[in-house]
């Protein structure tokens, strides 16, 4: 915690702020591992305090040995702009302006009417784009999970059952292996409804013919992981098998091509121009893939508008898809942590196109 802390201070100096207040759970945790679901930081030069009620305190005292406890009776707001100093109260303060609530920044401008609010998202968004060992170790243990799943689900999935058979069979056994939960935008989506990228699972029931496509991820100590693929119910169509082997390209030729050193774009690229020269570019509408970590979408994202070049510790995914409406889509996903020298990727699952028997 304590680098994290001094990587923050540097975007203080750096910026001019002379406070940093951080009120959204992923940033309190990320900054002082404090898992409670109510409070928030103060970081100024030399102090760093956390804030939170009667009912976390012990807590917060175990988790966050770093930083000062500070009990707050009723208006924690209150409390803490009582607290900041004098050069926080007509100086800069960051605070996070996708997360903080309407309420709240109106509350700290007018106890604050000298100070000027800026947003840290950024600053906070590029500290957490490189990953530590133990983040990363995190999620590898995520994505063993979802590996672990898929074996399991093949021999669960049969015509009959629903989507959410599967999805609930897929919680229960992923929870059973260690997940503390599961990503909330878990992804079954069956026959025509697999051209969704984020269909929810229903009560459709599953037909010979069928694409099912699975997109999920084990949460490990607060942690995303994420995992897609896309098997078949009973003998494939040559048009199923046309679109999932253009996917499979897609995304092994993109993976090919990760190292340092590479932009966000130009990886992109490489799978998107597979699938639009083989036809299907107005198909594939979503970006290659993305960072991922104490949220599910982080920064960067591998997309033609993002120039941020990769770097040893990011961690993103590859998951291009063609979807086609009134038939089906396909995506396969993998999860990939950027190494000094090129990559390493932690899902080991086959791609190898499964057919299910009945």
């Amino acid at each position: 915690m304590e680098q994290r802390i001094e990587k923050l201070r540097r975007k203080m100096s750096e910026n001019g702020w002379k406070g940093v207040f951080i009120y959204s759970p992923e940033n309190r945790y990320y900054f002082s591992g404090y898992k409670g679901t109510a409070g928030a930081l103060l970081i100024e030069e030399e102090s760093q305090k956390l804030f939170t009620d009667f009912r976390y305190v012990d807590q917060a005292k175990d988790q966050a040995p770093d930083f000062e406890v500070i009990q707050h009776q009723q208006n924690l707001i209150e409390m803490v702009c009582d607290s900041f100093s004098s050069t926080i109260k007509n100086g800069t303060l960051a605070l996070e302006l996708g997360d903080v609530p309407a309420s709240v920044y109106l509350e700290i401008q007018t106890r604050l009417p000298e100070a000027e609010l800026v947003d840290v998202t950024s600053a906070t968004n590029e500290i957490r784009m490189i990953k530590d060992k133990e983040e990363i170790e995190n999620m590898r243990k995520g994505i063993e999970i979802c590996d672990l799943a898929f074996t399991h689900i093949l021999d669960f999935i049969r015509p009959g059952i629903t989507e959410k058979d599967i999805g609930l069979e897929l919680e229960i056994f992923m929870k059973r292996q260690g997940a503390e939960r599961i990503k909330p935008n878990h992804v079954i989506a069956s026959g025509p409804r697999s051209c969704l990228p984020h269909g929810q699972a229903t009560d459709r029931v599953i037909e010979a013919g069928d694409f099912v496509k699975m997109d999920y991820g084990a949460i490990v100590n607060g942690y995303f992981s994420d995992f897609t693929r896309t098997v078949v119910v009973g003998d494939p169509s040559e048009k199923q098998l046309e679109i999932y082997h253009i996917v499979r390209r897609a995304q092994e030729e993109s993976l090919k091509a990760i190292g340092p050193g590479k932009t966000c774009r130009e990886l992109d690229e490489v799978g998107r121009g597979i699938i639009r020269e083989a036809g299907y570019g107005g198909n594939f509408g979503h970006s290659l893939g993305h960072s991922l970590g104490l949220a599910i979408h982080e920064q960067p994202a591998m997309r033609a508008t993002d120039e941020t070049v990769l770097q040893e510790g990011m961690v993103i995914t590859v998951e291009p898809g063609i979807y086609i409406p009134g038939f089906g889509g396909v995506r396969i996903e993998d999860l990939v942590a950027i190494t000094k020298d090129g990559h390493v990727n932690f899902t080991k699952s086959t791609k190898d196109l499964q057919v299910i028997s009945y």
